[in-house]
């Protein structure tokens, strides 16, 4: 298999090191993973097609651990499991020249990753063109300190601003002016800015994504090409 396109899906989920401890789960031609956060302000769902892992269950506790043994191998690599008593108990990653163990972890150790209730209806959706990752990335760099954004529309029109820095004191600021599919007033509403910067990142090579505002506390981003599904739930942060 191509080691790029699992270096690919680890870096659509771990977002910066945010999600470490993980369950990848593959039916030998698909490699999926469920995981949240420490902080619980980021749900992440991705699936990527066409990977030729082996078939079952992997915890992966240090997933930053296994990206450093990735790196050592060459970019066409062959990935088995080791088995002991009815358990995985490690992946054993070979190219031509070298080979490298990485230890897998028992389920118990990886944290739980809550299934999702009904979701809240969606009141406008964002389309994550090229133009919007570009200043919203560093829009985010030119205020690093920030750690929300803020997503407002007067519902007068198909537009809505997203504002990092956004506080009713007088404080540095940065606005950009979105397109929405449909003119609905929404309320000052806050989520993580480091967690999207961080998902704008891992899928930067996709133009296509949607970012979706419920005035309930849920913003959802989701990406959509190239063999990979991406899916992230940001709950809202109060500020």
């Amino acid at each position: 298999m191509e080691k790029s396109k699992l270096e690919k899906f680890i870096s659509k989920y771990n977002l910066g090191g945010s999600c470490e401890s993980v369950t990848l789960k593959s039916d030998g031609d698909n490699l999926s993973v469920r995981t949240i956060s420490a902080d619980k302000n980021v749900l992440v769902e991705i699936t990527a097609e066409q990977i030729k892992f082996p078939e079952g269950e992997f915890g992966v506790y240090d997933t930053k651990k296994l990206r450093s043994i990735l790196g050592v191998l060459d970019e066409n690599i062959t990935v088995n499991a080791s088995v002991a008593n009815g358990k995985m108990t490690g992946l054993n990653l070979t190219d031509n020249s070298t080979k490298a163990t990485f230890v897998l972890a028992d389920a118990t150790v990886i944290p739980a990753v809550p299934e999702l209730k009904k979701l809240p209806a969606v009141d406008f959706t964002i389309l994550l063109d090229d133009k919007f990752v570009g200043t919203f990335v560093k829009a985010k760099g030119a205020l690093n300190d920030v750690e929300t954004f803020t997503v407002m529309s007067s519902g007068d029109d198909k537009t809505a601003e997203v504002v990092i820095g956004h506080s009713s004191n007088n404080t540095n600021r940065i606005s950009i002016t979105v397109a929405t599919d449909v003119a609905t007033k929404v309320a000052p509403i806050s989520f993580s800015a480091d967690y999207l910067r961080e998902i704008l990142m891992a899928n930067k090579e996709i133009n296509n994504g949607t970012l979706q505002i419920s005035s309930k506390g849920l913003s959802v981003v989701k990406f959509d090409a190239n063999g990979y599904t991406s899916t992230y739930y940001l709950v809202q942060i109060s500020i």
